[in-house]
């Protein structure tokens, strides 16, 4: 759950440019002369030949505290547990890093750019964790070809915290796509792009009970089995940004195909009439800004960011359901023309806002707060059956506040401290397991937590 600092190297900015402007005009077939500078801060040449190139990332150390209430696993406030104690440490530390190379050419066709990133992590055992690749793309043009930040995402309007933990409201999906970027004069863009629909594997809720006393699902009382089908479409993605001396802003959407199917009684796929498949368009919109307050600071700026999501869950996905995208009932075997699988989907909105104040050039705070709604009819109701008669539905807040002290350049300590509660609609125990997806009114349902971390980065 690595995120970019804000800054990072990977936004999209400047160009290596060739010593000589007519290698950018010359035949194909002609030889070109190398690079002797490159006009980008950081970048090298590669002596005898046409390449710009700087090797970045930071190292970092991450020392932790939550209450027993919030699993340090999670690192979200969704996962706060009401009236439960999780089995895990609460304190601990852990140390991270992030490596990239950005390389630059100037061709005949124009920049040609290629960045990899990478992250490592330690996992406690002697030679720390894996290394996890984290965007590796080529830009070819207004052509971004590889794995890199959602389309979708807008990080200007992400706040500033501590690694150990995603801010409700937030996202950092990271996507395979093909993306094209158009520039439309006066700070506006657009991009549109084709990304991996399969991101963190989205999968079905199965719906428990009937839709009425008489119906019969699969044979059985309770319906079949739901799994994933075969889907082989992108989703569409799309962003419309504009940039000024104000700061920034930008509008999102995307669609993402949901493809079901029911196993019957454990076959695959149902031999049923109608085939027992079922698919619906989820979509998502997400509104962002950055605005600089001189008023308050000369480097101060306030953020705001507001997502909604409709069977597209991935795209506000720091929450209790995660990627679920499609709510699922069971479809009917005896009428195969009532047969939708399709109960519902799942609907998410969420806003957080953040400041951001400078007290010195070394000393500045954050703070901020998220609000979260997630709801999904988890149940097809029932009025024979009171626990199947409700819907499943969690409210998220969180409030945040840290301190960033750089005694020298390129060195940050923070102080961050949060506190999270969540708020489930009458869920509770089973069993004495902790089950939201059972209703009980006379369960806790209700729950806030403190988490503080100590972030040390160190950039090159």
């Amino acid at each position: 759950m690595m995120k970019r600092i804000l800054g990072t190297a990977i936004a999209i900015s400047a160009t290596c440019v060739s010593a000589n402007a007519a290698d950018m005009i010359m035949d194909v077939k002609a030889p070109r002369e190398p690079v002797y500078r490159c006009d980008i801060t950081g970048f090298i040449e590669l002596p005898g030949t046409d390449v710009c190139f700087k090797i970045g990332g930071y190292a970092g150390l991450e020392v932790y505290a939550f209450e027993d209430q919030w699993p340090p696993s999670v690192g979200a406030a969704y996962g706060i547990i009401p009236d439960g104690h999780v089995l895990e440490n609460t304190m601990g530390m852990y140390a991270f890093t992030h490596v990239n190379f950005d390389v630059r050419t100037a061709t005949e066709y124009g920049t040609v750019r290629a960045f990899i990133e990478g992250e490592l992590t330690d996992n406690d055992s002697r030679t720390g964790g894996s290394f996890g690749l984290r965007h590796a793309f080529i830009q070819f043009g207004n052509w971004t070809l590889g794995k890199t930040w959602s389309t979708f995402l807008h990080l200007d309007s992400s706040p500033i915290y501590s690694d150990v933990v995603t801010v409700t409201g937030d996202n950092y999906m990271r996507r395979n796509q093909i993306r094209y970027t158009q520039t439309l004069g006066n700070g506006w863009s657009m991009a549109v792009a084709v990304e991996d629909q399969s991101y963190a594997y989205p999968y079905s809720l199965l719906a428990t009970g009937t839709l009425g006393p008489v119906t019969t699902f699969c044979g059985v009382p309770n319906g079949c089995s739901v799994v994933n089908d075969r889907n082989d479409t992108p989703d569409v993605v799309a962003n419309l940004r504009v940039d000024g001396d104000w700061g920034n802003a930008q509008l999102s959407g995307a669609l993402h195909n949901n493809k079901f199917r029911d196993v019957f009684l454990g076959a695959a796929p149902a031999p049923v009439p109608g085939n027992q498949t079922d698919s619906e368009i989820g979509w998502a919109l997400l509104g962002g800004a950055m605005v600089k307050t001189p008023a308050t600071g000369e480097y101060d700026y306030f953020t705001l960011k507001g997502i909604y999501t409709n069977g597209a869950t991935q795209y506000n996905e720091d929450n209790f359901l995660y990627t679920a995208n499609g709510v699922w009932g069971a479809c009917n075997r005896l009428v195969p023309a009532a047969g939708d699988c399709i109960v519902d989907t799942v609907t998410t909105w969420s806003v957080l806002a953040s400041h951001t104040h400078f007290w010195t050039d070394r000393v500045y705070t954050t703070i901020g707060a998220g609000y979260q709604n997630v709801t999904a009819p988890v149940s097809a109701f029932n009025p024979f059956v009171a626990t199947l008669a409700s819907d499943f539905e969690m409210d998220t807040y969180e409030i945040f506040g840290n301190i960033s002290w750089r005694p020298v350049a390129q060195t940050t300590f923070m102080l961050d401290v949060h506190y999270g509660h969540v708020d489930f609609n009458g869920a509770g125990t089973a069993g004495g397991v902790f089950n939201p997806f059972v209703i009980d009114p006379l369960a806790d349902d209700s729950q806030g937590a403190f988490l503080v971390a100590l972030d040390i980065r160190r950039s090159f």
